[in-house]
């Protein structure tokens, strides 16, 4: 939540907080506690991204969705039967896997944004603008997405 604060000064962190919270209501086992003894032991170029990867074992993760993936090498997970993947990449296939839930959960999101409703079309823009390419593309070719 620091960092996402931090690079997203707009976003006040009263609703990352709430958004949080709502998180850990829905999914209380998605929470990790108790990694913080793993931290030290693991080997990552930036030893401020070791907590991430000591959540990701804690929690029998098996994937680290993220923009930051040269931090994350293959060789460096490999142990812990960990993999990381561009939140693009994983969306994309999340979809191929399961087309319908996915398409369902991208416009109950649309349809939940707090200030606007925005068009599909600027919805997918928008997620396009923030690094999500091959995802909106695929939006855009499904008309499920569509009211």
């Amino acid at each position: 939540m620091r960092n996402l604060a931090a690079n997203t000064p707009a976003l006040p962190i009263e609703r990352l907080i709430a958004t949080r919270d709502r998180m850990k209501a829905v999914l209380p086992e998605a929470d990790v506690a108790n990694c913080a003894s793993l931290v030290a032991d693991l080997e990552l170029p930036d030893p401020g991204d070791r907590h991430v990867l000591a959540a990701a074992v804690t929690g029998k993760a098996s994937i680290i969705v993220t923009w930051n993936l040269k931090d994350f090498p293959a060789q460096d997970l490999r142990p812990y039967r960990v993999t990381s993947q561009s939140p693009d990449d994983f969306l994309t296939e999340l979809h191929a896997a399961f087309p319908d839930a996915l398409i369902s959960s991208v416009k109950r999101a649309r349809l939940n944004l707090w200030k606007t409703t925005p068009t599909v079309e600027r919805f997918i823009d928008a997620l396009q603008q923030n690094g999500l390419k091959k995802f909106a593309r695929m939006l855009c070719q499904n008309i499920a997405l569509r009211d």
